[in-house]
């Protein structure tokens, strides 16, 4: 059976039981492929960790360059994110998904995932941004967050930050990539907005800048997994051109909310790609 049947078969199982992880939910997790690593821009102070060779080491990053501008926790816990008050449930859940994409990905370097959905408001957005926080909270780890929604971004709306420059003005402008990373107050993440809505938003995001930007966020630091929010693969090409780009792909389906033949569509649209694993996303 492929790793994309298995997928469907397990997910399928799963959209109709309660799961019980708060906002998100970890499905059985597969990968496929190969890589190099990443990092991408301020001052990092490595420390090594006690042991022998073959020891991972704790990261600490300091914001020399990187504007820091601080979350809004309040807004965080509306949007179910994991702020500093985020509920045990609920950093657990990520906890689960964040092991099972790292057990996969760190030992052979695949640092590059995009998170993404069959259709919008399956959640993908509050996936990826978890993610990413519990991956910064990992003491070997950092992530940077990219918002790659040039249609609908949500990244900084959701952390309650202001909208600023991002992706698309890097891509598009020329606008200095350093210029518009944002640590939001939390340790070891950095967020690169989307910047400008692009209703032509295949034009950027397939487009050989794109394609070098993505290496060079891969290569840069060892340490650092990229986190990409793209749109919904159902309906516009932009998840799929993107796909090409990166070590593996999140898929996230509502419980309750994803149709079944939307996530078996979904599933047969990323034949061939790296899949990770299916997270089932509650809506309430």
């Amino acid at each position: 059976m492929s790793k994309i049947a298995k997928a469907l078969s397990r997910a399928e199982e799963e959209l109709g039981l309660e799961a019980g992880l708060g906002s998100g939910a970890a499905d059985e997790a597969w990968f496929v492929g190969q890589a190099h690593g990443v990092r991408a821009e301020s001052a990092v102070a490595p420390a090594r960790s006690a042991g022998g060779d073959g020891m991972r080491e704790s990261v600490e990053v300091r914001y020399e360059r990187t504007k820091v501008e601080q979350a809004c926790f309040r807004k965080m816990e509306e949007r179910r994110l994991l702020g500093e008050n985020a509920p045990l449930e609920l950093r657990d859940a990520f906890n689960v998904v964040r092991t099972r994409v790292l057990q996969q990905t760190r030992a052979t370097g695949l640092n590059t995932i995009m998170v993404t959905s069959p259709g919008r408001g399956d959640g993908k957005t509050t996936v990826a941004t978890n993610l990413a926080i519990s991956i910064a909270r990992d003491a070997s780890q950092t992530a940077l967050l990219v918002d790659a929604n040039l249609r609908w971004p949500g990244i900084s709306c959701g952390l309650g930050m202001d909208t600023g420059p991002g992706l698309s003005d890097h891509v598009m402008s020329d606008v200095p990539l350093e210029s518009l990373f944002v640590n939001p107050g939390i340790a070891k993440l950095v967020v690169l907005p989307a910047g400008a809505t692009q209703e032509d938003s295949l034009d950027v995001l397939s487009s050989p800048r794109m394609q070098r930007l993505v290496a060079e966020m891969k290569g840069r630091y060892p340490d650092r997994y990229v986190i990409f929010d793209c749109p919904h693969l159902l309906g516009m090409p932009d998840a799929l051109a993107f796909a090409e780009y990166v070590d593996g792909v999140v898929l996230v389906a509502g419980e309750g909310e994803t149709a079944r033949g939307d996530l078996k569509q979904a599933l047969a649209m990323l034949e061939g790609r790296n899949l990770l694993g299916v997270v089932l996303n509650k809506s309430r």
